[in-house]
């Protein structure tokens, strides 16, 4: 058995604000916050894989 995996690459912005810090990527229309980057880069990421498992198809199709 052999599997697929394909990885891209997508722009990130990270804003500071009093609350925290806020993680978006424009390209798929995610957004997630966190307490610090870390935090608001690992609750996108889980974001981006709940996107993946919904529109895998229509989100290839935006990346590429």
């Amino acid at each position: 058995m052999k599997l697929k995996v394909q990885v891209y690459e997508v722009p990130v912005i990270l804003e500071h604000t009093s609350e925290g810090v806020i993680a978006s990527c424009d390209e798929l229309n995610a957004v997630a916050s966190g307490a610090t980057e870390e935090e608001a880069l690992r609750n996108l990421e889980e974001a981006v894989n709940a996107l993946m498992e919904t529109f895998s198809d229509e989100i290839r199709q935006e990346v590429q």
